[in-house]
Order: C-alpha cells, then structure tokens, then sequence
C-alpha cells in the first residue's frame, strides 16, 4: 500500500497482513487518530482479516492508544478476523494493569505470530 505513512510499513504475507507502527511514542492523539483510521480502513474496505500489529519500535503505548486496539480487535472479530500483536514487551506493563491482557493475542515476533491463524 503506497499511501500509508512512513510511520506504517505495512506487508502482506499469503492471507495475513502485517502493519509495522515505526513510532516510538504512540501517546499523541492525532497520530492515533490517523494510525486508528488506517487501520480500520484496511479491515472495512480493505478486506483484512487476519492483522499482525508489529510494535517492535513502540516504546511508549498510551491508555489512547490502547482503545484503539480494542477498537481493531472488535472491528476484526466483526467479521470473523483476528487481531495478534507482536513484540509486545513495552506494552505488558499497561495490558496487565487494565486486565486487558486476555483481549489479545500476543506473540514475539510476527513470524511467531503468523503461527497463531
């Protein structure tokens, strides 16, 4: 997808889509906004079903930012799609203190993550 921010590298691997956010801080509202509707379009008009979300740059992950992946998960299961995140580790921290950590799926790695369809 040529159209996506430099701060989204996205890649399609056979049926599962793989959107790397290359944002260290993921906290401003614009940029979650945007990134949120990015996402979202890929699933509605796009056809995603199966999204990796590769956090492997992401070291700050805001309580804003986590809504929108409560948002992609829904958006997905909606249509029988599923929603993995990868490189995790900076986000634990926030997913254990809201007891948010069973909404998702969590791998290492995307190859890790792509094992989990």
């Amino acid at each position: 997808m040529s159209s996506e921010p430099e701060d989204l590298v996205v890649r399609q691997h056979e049926d599962i889509t793989v959107v790397r956010i290359k944002l260290e801080n993921l906290s401003g509202i614009m940029e979650i906004d945007r990134i949120s509707r990015d996402l979202v379009r890929m699933v509605d008009d796009g056809g995603v079903t199966k999204l990796i979300l590769d956090l492997k740059y992401t070291r700050f992950f805001s309580s804003s930012a986590l809504g929108m992946l409560i948002l992609l998960a829904q958006k997905l299961n909606a249509k029988g799609g599923k929603l993995v995140i990868s490189h995790p580790e900076h986000i634990l921290p926030l997913l254990k203190v809201t007891r948010m950590g069973n909404l998702f799926q969590i791998a290492d790695d995307p190859k890790a993550a792509s094992k989990l369809f």
